[in-house]
This record gives structure tokens, sequence and C-alpha cells, in this order.
């Protein structure tokens, strides 16, 4: 049976990851315990726990503020993420098992078929997807564990933006760097893979996309 701060903490974190929380906005303590209906400790609690992860930022002795990533802060995730997610293709090429394998071109198919009927919020949900099992198939948990954390604040901290003009390139993109898993080039995985998330940060910030990559 969950405590009252894991009820709260579930449902804090439930309202930023569906937006009923929007980036920037004031959240107060008092509100939250009338919302979930107990005493201000768990809310005080649960509310510093997902500072820590970075979804809340302190403000005032009984407030906080959903984390809005600046544009600043936005380069440093994507450049952190260029990092981490190149070692977890280097590794996953490494380490993936074929059952694994078979379970990551699946997601990849998905994600072309959601791109192919315009299903953009499957669409979205499924490139981070990806993106997670890639991590968890390199088989390093403080990796995997970093990057879900940061992708989590990237997903929630960011207003939501249009969608890319031509999602084909990411097509391509993604079947690049699983074929260069199912090969087992490690070099090519981990390279392939800095490229995607390079063109990511480029996407967002409105420059154009390098071909083929």
């Amino acid at each position: 049976m969950e405590t009252t701060f894991e009820q709260v903490y579930t449902g804090i974190r439930k309202m930023i990851t569906t937006s009923e929380l929007e980036p920037g906005q004031k959240v107060s303590q008092l509100e939250l315990a009338r919302k979930f209906d107990c005493s201000p400790i768990p809310v005080v609690e649960a509310m510093r726990c997902l500072e820590s992860e970075g979804l809340l930022t302190k403000e005032g002795r009984k407030m906080a503020r959903v984390r809005k990533l600046s544009r600043d802060e936005i380069e440093g995730v994507y450049l952190v993420r260029e990092g981490l997610e190149s070692i977890t293709a280097r590794l996953c090429a490494r380490r993936i098992t074929p059952e694994n394998l078979e379970k990551l071109w699946r997601l990849v198919e998905e994600f072309e078929a959601g791109v192919d009927h315009e299903k953009w919020t499957t669409v979205k949900q499924l490139e981070i997807d990806i993106h997670q099992f890639i991590a968890e198939c390199s088989a390093c948990q403080l990796l995997e564990e970093e990057l879900n954390r940061l992708l989590l604040i990237e997903r929630t901290a960011v207003a939501d933006c249009e969608q890319p003009q031509d999602l084909n390139k990411y097509k391509l993109s993604h079947r690049a760097i699983v074929n260069a898993i199912a090969d087992r080039d490690e070099s090519s995985a981990e390279y392939l893979m800095k490229k995607h998330i390079q063109n990511g940060y480029l996407e967002f910030i409105g420059e154009p996309i390098v071909a083929g990559a």
C-alpha cells in the first residue's frame, strides 16, 4: 500500500509530465495539500524530491515553480545527451541481445508508421522510447538513469514546438543507427547517434538538418 508521500509524489509528478502543471507555472504547498487532502508534510517531501530530479525549482518558503528551460539550458541538455547517448549507442552495439534487437526494430517500425499516418503524439513518445531502449540495452544502469532524467526534464520543461517539417529524415536516422547496432559496428553507432542528437538540437532552434545524419 502506498504511503501518503508516495501518493502525493506520484500525483504531482504526473501533473507535471501530463502538462496539467505547465513549464514556468507556480506551485503552492498549501494548494497541493488541499488537492491531495493531506497535511503539508508529505507535499514538502514530495516537492523536495521533484526539485532534486530537476522538475521543480524552489521559489520562496512554500512555493516552487515547474522548471522551464532557458535557451542556454536547452543547449546544455542536448550537449549532455550527445555525450551520454553516443556512449549508450556504442555499448548497445556491443551488448544488445538478439531478442532486444528485434524489439528495437519493432519500435523503429512503429515510429515510421506513426510518421506515415501523422500520429504526432505517438511519434513523440516513440522517439523517446527508442532512445530509452537503446540506453537500456547498453546494460549500464547509471547511464540509463541519467538519460531518463534528462529526457524527462526536456519533455516537461520545454514548451511544445511544432513538428519537424520532414520526419522522413528522422526515419532514415533511426534506421542508420539501428543498422549499425545490428552490425555490431560500435564506432558507426556512436557517430550516428551523435549526429542524430546534434540534428535534434538544430531542429529545435530552427537550423537546417544535415541530410542523412
